[in-house]
């Protein structure tokens, strides 16, 4: 403290200032940093949401993988639930259906996907939005 004291009668400066200055500068670097990092974060981690299969699919990032990615209501924008039921009881991928369904619009059928059970109706939604990224056919600004 004595320092500052010192430092503070020789330049003519008040002591608050001298603690203060220090502080600021900390915190604006510390703001700058995390600024560069945004403005150099790819374009394409601010794209998630979009339309597949007629629901609403929404996702984070975590690093360079996609991560928490479920369907909502496109009506409601409640969180659907998966009926893969069928998968379980057939061999024959075409008669595989995955179902999402809305508990709030009246259990309505708000989508399906063919093929294969939840895991693969993920995967094939993973698929699309990777090949939306690659493709730089995607639209941050769309309305979903």
């Amino acid at each position: 403290m004595q320092y500052i004291t010192e430092l503070a009668q020789k330049y003519n400066f008040p002591e608050w200032v001298i603690i203060v200055t220090p502080i600021s500068l900390f915190f604006m670097i510390i703001f700058i940093i995390v600024l560069v990092v945004k403005i150099l974060e790819p374009k394409y981690k601010l794209y998630k949401k979009d339309i597949f299969h007629n629901m609403v699919w929404q996702w984070k990032y975590k690093g360079e993988n996609i991560v928490e990615l479920w369907c909502y209501c496109p009506v409601c924008k409640s969180m659907l639930h998966v009926d893969d039921e069928n998968c379980r009881t057939t061999q024959n991928l075409g008669d595989k259906i995955t179902f999402f369904v809305c508990d709030k619009c009246d259990e309505r059928e708000v989508g399906r996907i063919v093929g294969g059970d939840r895991k693969y109706a993920l995967s094939v939604i993973r698929r699309a939005i990777l090949a939306n990224i690659r493709l730089n056919t995607y639209d941050i600004y769309k309305e979903v």
